[in-house]
């Protein structure tokens, strides 16, 4: 009870010394951790700018992280100047004043602040010296104009370095740093390096390969997500605990030059086809990441024995005879949780496989093949004698090839052993000759360089598959180049019927057109009537001669005007232009006159 009684009082006392003035106490806190130091947090997402403090009061940490502050003026610190740790991390600073940490040089010991990816300063570091700075955490800032060794050299204890997405271009080199981490930079193509440091993060830069020589004091190196489609493990130092290379483009890994004290190796979602192994592994490697790559089958290694982490998920792994030992692996160790591990072939869970390979079959293949250059009766040929294993019985027929000129010979019985080729086999000549076997799941050549230089006689009766042979090929080859004319004139029939055929449909088609335009003429003729009116008097004539004339004196006075008439006819547009003539409206003229006298 009396123990209590002291904690309330302590707590109380502690409430009560605050230095937080009374708007910022219900959004902010006062304590004080199990190590005795004392700190001031406020809640996040509740302050725009740093708090007010009504007095002086010696803190040893400030948290106000995740909130919504923008600028940092002079007088931010003033009333808490012995204040070691400040974290204002997660705020996107957009100003802050260089003579911020004028009062706290021989105090701070860790700072951490976030920009808005524009703030391109760093004068609050340098102008008063910041002698016992040891943590310094800069998120977000512009520094790819600004040379971090030179901006470093004073802070002699600086020990953590963290400048994540700051925009840097290069790989600096920090003496007395030990913890360096550049992730979300642009740090691109070959790097070197050559430093003391410890613990060094290059995560989501550019680096297309890194020479790695004399860091002796490594022990973990970050390089996931950059641009590595390899990496020699000869490179690395005997202190190196812990290699992070995942989401990179690696290819394939070599473990034979695996550093012996490396304890973790992670190779997550890379393009991993093939590992290399020595025969016995000497390393100590404890945690191996291989998932999300393109391993179909790991090679047995004592490798794999030492592990307590094996990660082999999303990989197209065939799980056949081949793999059966890392299940037995598996199941024995029960440190591995290969329940979330899948075979591509066949499709399952890795446990629930049962790893079973496939019977192997042996194809056919030949074991003789004898080509003699022989002579029987009056026709010289080639005699052909094969011998043929088969012994799962796949074999289904047999053929011959002959170069120049080409010759195929038909397909042959499987059990067949001996062939007799007479087609234009001339002597002292090369040939190529092939023994064709076709089976079910390929087609094999057996080929031999022959030639005709040594003729042999034989009798008729030694070969007495001969004649049925010769006779058969031969006429096979007469069937298929009489097969090839007939098959040319066919086509060729067939292409002059074609074009005769496209000929007569053009002449039908400019035959009709031709006629439906002469209808559509005729369907739109007008008609024009010619019709000729006289004077009061006709005009005179004599005898069969009529004039043209239409002078007075020249009609016949003993027409009457009563009895004057138009002549009138219709004719068609097309018979206007004869009846235009001068010598056919006359002969109508006439002819009215003749018809009224």
């Amino acid at each position: 009870m009396f123990l209590f009684f002291i904690f309330f009082l302590f707590l109380f006392n502690s409430i009560k010394s605050c230095p937080l003035t009374d708007n910022y106490l219900s959004r902010c806190h006062c304590g004080i951790l199990t190590n005795g130091e004392s700190y001031i947090k406020c809640e996040e997402k509740t302050l725009d700018q740093i708090p007010t403090f009504k007095r002086s009061f010696p803190y040893d940490e400030l948290i106000l992280s995740n909130n919504n502050i923008r600028t940092l003026p002079q007088s931010s610190f003033d009333h808490i100047k012995t204040i070691k740790r400040i974290h204002l991390g997660n705020n996107s600073l957009s100003f802050i004043d260089n003579d911020l940490l004028r009062l706290l040089g021989n105090y701070l010991e860790e700072l951490i602040l976030t920009g808005d990816h524009r703030l391109n300063s760093l004068e609050f570091l340098l102008r008063y010296p910041l002698k016992n700075l040891r943590v310094l955490k800069l998120d977000q800032f512009d520094l790819s104009e600004m040379n971090l060794e030179k901006v470093f050299l004073n802070m002699t204890k600086l020990e953590i370095i963290s400048l994540r997405s700051c925009q840097i271009k290069y790989l600096p080199n920090l003496p007395n740093v030990q913890i360096l981490d550049l992730e979300n930079n642009q740090i691109s193509n070959t790097i070197s390096l050559t430093t003391s440091y410890v613990h060094l993060n290059l995560a989501k830069n550019l680096i297309s390969s890194i020479n790695l020589k004399n860091n002796t004091y490594l022990k973990s190196l970050n390089l996931s997500e950059n641009l590595l489609t390899s990496f020699d493990f000869s490179m690395l130092n005997e202190n190196l605990r812990d290699l992070n290379l995942n989401s990179n483009r690696l290819l394939a890994i070599n473990f034979n030059t695996l550093p012996n004290t490396l304890t973790s190796l992670s190779l997550k979602n890379n393009l991993i086809k093939q590992m290399k192994f020595s025969r016995e592994s000497s390393s100590f490697l404890s945690s191996l990441d291989l998932s999300f790559n393109q391993l179909r089958t790991i090679e047995q290694n004592s490798l794999f024995k030492t592990l307590n982490y094996l990660n082999l998920e999303q990989n197209p792994l065939e799980c056949n005879c081949q793999l059966e030992w890392l299940k037995t692996l598996v199941v024995s160790s029960k440190q591995f949780n290969a329940t979330i591990w899948s075979c591509n072939s066949p499709k399952s869970s890795f446990l629930s496989s049962n790893f079973q390979c496939q019977t192997k079959l042996t194809l056919p293949r030949v074991v003789l093949f004898n080509i003699s250059y022989v002579k029987i009766s009056s026709e010289n040929g080639l005699f052909l004698q094969w011998s043929i294993i088969d012994e799962d019985k796949i074999l289904n027929s047999i053929q011959i090839s002959i170069s120049d000129p080409f010759y195929l010979s038909p397909k042959f019985r499987r059990n067949q052993t001996e062939i007799f080729l007479s087609n234009q086999i001339q002597s002292n000549k090369n040939y190529h000759i092939c023994l064709i076997l076709l089976h079910r799941y390929a087609r094999d050549k057996y080929c031999r360089e022959f030639l005709t230089d040594q003729l042999i006689f034989v009798l008729s009766n030694e070969i007495p598959l001969e004649k049925d042979n010769r006779n058969t090929l031969t006429r096979n080859y007469d069937i298929n180049l009489y097969m090839m004319l007939i098959g040319s004139c066919l086509g060729g029939i067939l292409t002059f019927l074609l074009i005769f055929l496209c000929c007569y449909l053009c002449f039908q088609l400019h035959k009709m057109n031709r006629r439906k335009k002469k209808t559509n003429n005729v369907n739109h003729l007008h008609h024009y009537p010619i019709y000729q009116s006289h004077s009061t008097t006709c005009p005179y004539h004599h005898h069969e001669n009529l004039s043209n004339s239409t002078d007075s004196s020249q009609m016949d006075t003993s027409l009457s005007t009563t009895n004057l008439k138009h002549i009138y006819q219709t004719i068609d547009s097309q018979d206007y232009t004869n009846y235009k003539r001068e010598n056919q409206l006359f002969d109508l003229w006439n002819e009215s006159l003749r018809q009224k006298r």
